[in-house]
């Protein structure tokens, strides 16, 4: 009997889900992420209309744009990046959830206004 409520008690610590502190919660790293897919969209449609556009450091200083905006330092957003590659079952979450952001904004952006619509 001792050994089943020993068992209970683990199982129940578990079932948290919770990150490191170092990691940044699901929320927040989805959050980066998506604004991390539009710069790379943006830069890549950038790059098929001129040659000579700059693809790195344009990138790289957009990056660093996004992670001041979110508060967040490179070096943790990379860290927290290796931690959800190592957890799988959290990385699909968050990478459904980003799809389907991207595709409600996408809807959002391609329908027509109300007003232009009648």
């Amino acid at each position: 009997m001792r050994n089943w409520i020993v068992i209970c008690l683990v199982w129940a610590s578990c079932s948290g889900e919770s990150v490191p502190k170092n990691v940044l919660p699901p929320e927040k790293m989805q959050d980066v992420m998506y604004d991390v897919v539009r710069v790379d969209e943006m830069v890549d449609f950038l790059r098929m209309s001129d040659s000579t556009y700059h693809l790195f450091s344009k990138r790289s200083a957009l990056y660093d744009t996004v992670f001041g905006l979110h508060n967040v330092t490179k070096e943790r957003f990379q860290q927290s990046l290796k931690y959800y590659q190592g957890r799988p079952d959290l990385l699909k979450e968050m990478m459904n959830n980003l799809h389907a952001d991207i595709t409600d904004t996408s809807k959002k952006s391609t329908s027509a206004p109300k007003e232009l619509a009648q």
